[in-house]
């Protein structure tokens, strides 16, 4: 018996043993992150920081900056597990920011030289994340030349501008085709941030398309309020020269309409199709809530031709909500509203409540809001 048992235990301690390893090697690979960087500089301390946004943005997943002396060419910096992939920047006092990269849990060795004037970041193949290798085929597709154009354009406002959109647009088709990647949201973040958290209307737009698991991170939640902030400060903080339906001039403050506790903007003209389809549906709802706090603040923008048209068809439609006409849309285009039906639903504190809202939900929240 005695014998048995130290068989079985010569048999099973060596087993035991690695399994106790493996374990602990995957702990480390899921329970934190490292990123070994070999490195020439002239100072002797490296840092490294979330991408250089704001730190609004941040979790308390990670510092909001990592430092550390450069031993032998060598910086190593470690981390409790993060939440998802994170966009990083390195920074040498003197000689500016390194290229971006992301990492993700596990280790992630790079080189990057402060030496050259570009400081591209060079990972090892066999530590990429699966983060960067993504943002490596957005850069490769055209981020990188339109960044370049966009620095060299220094002084030429309409060129950054026009370079800018460009970049948007690629940022926003990759997150259509991927969206469960985080490079387009640590990028829109990024540029977001750094333009001093200026309204953007195409990231505004494309908030949607991230993936469920994308949304529930803090992250996400923090660009879509700010953005949401700068929404509302774009929007309503606007007055904009109208018409009334006597054709009397008058100087429409957006940030002033809400003496009542929900008001449907609803920017339209007399030849949008789907805006005849859906005001109708208004009806019964002004009818039912008017007196609640509900108000429908209709603007045309329609053209002078087409006044006639604009006031007439609003009495044989029974539209008896308010109107108000921008004549030829030149002050709705300083919205930057350009498709019709553009509606939005706004509570009395100012907050706009939802985009393009359809009847049917209209009425759903309406009738939850205001019984």
């Amino acid at each position: 018996m005695k014998h048995r048992i130290t068989c079985l235990l010569k048999n099973t301690l060596p087993l035991l043993f690695l399994y106790i390893v493996i374990s602990c090697n995957n702990k480390k690979e899921v329970n934190e992150f490292e990123v070994i960087i070999k490195t020439d500089a002239k100072t002797d301390s490296l840092s490294m920081y979330p991408s250089f946004v704001s730190k609004k943005f941040l979790d308390t997943t990670y510092p909001f900056l990592f430092k550390s002396a450069i031993k032998n060419g060598l910086v190593n910096f470690k981390g409790k597990k993060l939440s998802h992939p994170i966009m990083f920047d390195l920074l040498v006092d003197g000689d500016g920011l390194s290229e971006k990269f992301f990492i993700d849990n596990g280790t992630t060795e790079l080189t990057v030289s402060f030496l050259d004037k570009d400081k591209k970041v060079i990972i090892n193949s066999k530590t990429k994340s699966k983060a960067q290798k993504e943002y490596e085929s957005l850069k490769k597709n055209g981020l990188d030349s339109i960044e370049s154009l966009y620095k060299k354009s220094v002084g030429l406002v309409k060129e950054r501008r026009r370079f800018s959109a460009i970049r948007d647009t690629m940022i926003v088709d990759f997150l259509n085709d991927n969206p469960d990647s985080y490079v387009p949201l640590w990028l829109m973040t990024n540029y977001f941030s750094r333009f001093g958290l200026k309204y953007n209307k195409l990231y505004d737009q494309s908030l949607n398309s991230f993936s469920e698991e994308i949304k529930n991170t803090e992250l996400f939640k923090k660009l879509s309020t700010s953005i949401d902030e700068t929404r509302k400060k774009y929007f309503l903080n606007n007055k904009i020269a109208l018409k009334d339906f006597d054709l009397e001039f008058v100087n429409f403050d957006l940030g002033n309409i809400n003496e009542n506790k929900y008001i449907l903007l609803d920017f339209w003209y007399t030849n949008c199709k789907p805006c005849l389809e859906e005001m109708p549906k208004y009806i019964p709802l002004y009818n039912k809530y008017k007196d609640k706090g509900f108000e429908i603040i209709s603007i045309s923008v329609d053209k002078t031709n087409k006044i006639q048209r604009w006031k007439t068809l609003i009495k044989e439609k029974g539209f008896n909500w308010l109107h108000y006409l921008d004549e030829n849309g030149t002050e709705t285009m300083k919205l930057n509203i350009i498709s019709f039906p553009t509606t939005f639903l706004i509570s009395s504190d100012g907050k706009i409540i939802e985009r393009d809202i359809k009847a049917e939900k209209l009425e759903t929240f309406l009738n939850s809001k205001l019984k």
